[in-house]
């Protein structure tokens, strides 16, 4: 009789004053989530996209597309519920998490994954990443335009273009796979993946330890990097308790992630070279034995033009996501007011938004404290915004 083992942990870290991470471990349900939005409010948002994802504990599925319908839904409510919750709560507002669940049902396992928290899988010594991070940077990296290594220092790797929380509408990843005798997922948040390399992961979880020693050991490694973020892990074992059980680490295989089916677009198109001129295409077109040639100068264009689109998308919600994590304190006129957004100039538009408007005015205020709130104070987020609104100088009569 085949089982399922399994042990999860989670650590605020080396630098972090809260724990923003939150995980379930079940017995057929498992889900990793990464707060964010500051203070409270990234804690709030990973225990909430939780809730739905345990109400699948001890259900019954028709059969395996039923149960990934369901798990997909689950995700789906869990947006729902914080992005309703940071639209009702201004001190929530802009808050939002990743998630990354799975379903176990008999020997199938069914994933649901939104954000850049991972799914890894260890089989027959090849460990593989299951999950595709929604970061600007993963696209960047999926486009050919820069290598994983690079993409491990990018000055912009930590833009998450796909959050639960963020917006009404979120596009779910899903995928199910059987399990194989001694496959080994492991679920994480970038605390880890952060910090600690895909060889370094995969030697510790090829080990046949307990998980429980496992997980601790994958924390440990992540604060003796310096443990800059929250770090959560859970891991899985599927054993045959009658098979002979491994007493040596096997040789491992790090296999990348791999370009989604429909993500290889940009090699392609980066390939065509030239396409000629307006009259050399319109010459192909009436000329029967160029067809072919012209039906691939059309699909390329159609290609660019697609490619164009999906880059633009990828770049105007990583944009909405970013604007949506920065706070700072400065003036509507003689008002002092919080604003959520980027304190610079682009043009025509406008960076930033005025989320709180407050009853304090410059005539309230020592003239000395005039220039910082004209030039802009920066906030870590709202409830850091409310703290340095309160802790603003008041001018008395004495108070030149």
């Amino acid at each position: 009789m085949r089982r399922l083992i399994a042990a999860g942990i989670s650590d605020i870290g080396r630098v972090r004053t809260s724990n923003e991470d939150a995980y379930l471990a079940g017995d057929s349900v498992y889900a990793v989530a990464d707060g964010m939005g500051g203070h409270v409010a990234g804690e709030v948002a990973a225990s909430t996209a939780l809730e739905p994802i345990a109400a699948l504990e001890g259900k019954i599925f028709a059969d395996s597309s039923a149960a990934v319908t369901a798990l997909r839904a689950a995700v789906v409510e869990a947006n729902d519920r914080v992005t309703q919750m940071a639209e009702a709560e201004p001190s929530y507002h802009g808050m939002g998490t990743t998630l990354t669940a799975v379903i176990v049902e008999g020997q199938r396992l069914h994933v649901a994954h939104v954000g850049d928290s991972r799914a890894y899988l260890l089989r027959d010594g090849q460990f593989s990443q299951l999950t595709d991070d929604h970061t600007l940077v993963q696209h960047l990296v999926n486009e050919g335009q820069i290598t994983l290594e690079e993409a491990a220092q990018h000055p912009q790797r930590s833009i998450i273009t796909r959050a639960i929380g963020v917006s009404h509408d979120i596009d779910v990843d899903s995928m199910t796979l059987e399990l194989l005798p001694d496959d080994v997922l492991l679920l994480c948040s970038d605390g880890l993946t952060g910090v600690v390399g895909d060889a370094t992961i995969a030697g510790e979880i090829n080990r046949p330890d307990d998980p429980s020693d496992v997980v601790a050991r994958l924390v440990k490694l992540a604060n003796d990097a310096g443990g800059p973020d929250n770090v959560t892990a859970i891991l899985l074992r599927y054993e045959d308790p009658d098979a002979p059980r491994a007493t040596a680490p096997r040789t491992i295989t790090i296999r990348p992630p791999t370009v989604p089916s429909d993500g290889n677009w940009i090699a392609g198109v980066g390939a065509t070279g030239s396409f000629g001129t307006t009259g050399s295409l319109a010459a192909a077109l009436h000329d029967p034995g160029d067809r072919s040639d012209t039906m691939r100068i059309v699909r390329r264009i159609v290609a660019i033009v697609f490619a164009a689109a999906v880059v633009v998308a990828v770049l105007v919600g990583g944009a909405r996501f970013l604007l949506s994590q920065n706070y700072f304190v400065g003036l509507e006129d003689d008002t002092v007011v919080i604003y959520q957004g980027l304190d610079v100039e682009f043009g025509p538009l406008d960076l930033a938004t005025v989320v709180v408007r407050t009853d304090l005015v410059l005539d309230d205020i020592p003239a000395w404290y005039h220039p910082t709130l004209e030039a802009g104070r920066p906030a870590a987020d709202l409830n850091d915004a409310q703290r340095i609104v309160a802790g603003i100088p008041r001018r008395d009569d004495s108070t030149p």
